[in-house]
């Protein structure tokens, strides 16, 4: 056998392992969230807990609403909209919230047997909320 026709075998037994193994499987790649508006986006002191709509775009099923770092239990109503329960002890003091949205990466995407959500997932924008005395 020449040294092409060897080669030719040695890549074509590397390329059928690879694909019998699963390690060239595409996964999916949750994008990153954008919110485009909160409702409310304000509240006074003291005020009840409420519900907070977030809307936007490339929300999935297991997205994450946080309110000032932390999150807060979190609706899927569809694809561009979230609702979030805030809780009355989140308004108890005058000033500003931010607010963003978490999606996690999903599915890892192999490469060559290597795990990679590069670029997939992560923190959205973040809108302000404001608390009124």
């Amino acid at each position: 056998m020449s040294l092409v026709g060897l080669f030719r075998l040695c890549f074509l037994t590397i390329i059928v392992a690879i694909v019998s193994l699963g390690s060239l499987s595409c996964g999916t790649c949750n994008r990153r969230a954008v919110i485009t508006s909160i409702s409310p986006d304000s509240a006074t002191v003291g005020g009840d807990e409420f519900v907070l709509t977030v809307n936007g775009s490339y929300f999935v099923p297991n997205s994450r609403v946080f309110w000032n770092g932390s999150p807060v239990v979190t609706t899927y109503v569809n694809s561009n909209q979230l609702q979030a329960e805030i809780p009355a002890s989140d308004i108890a003091v005058a000033g500003t919230a931010l607010v963003f949205v978490f999606n996690p990466p999903g599915r890892s995407t192999y490469i060559f047997g290597f795990a990679s959500n590069n670029g997939c997932g992560g923190d959205s924008n973040g809108v302000s909320f404001t608390i009124s005395s």
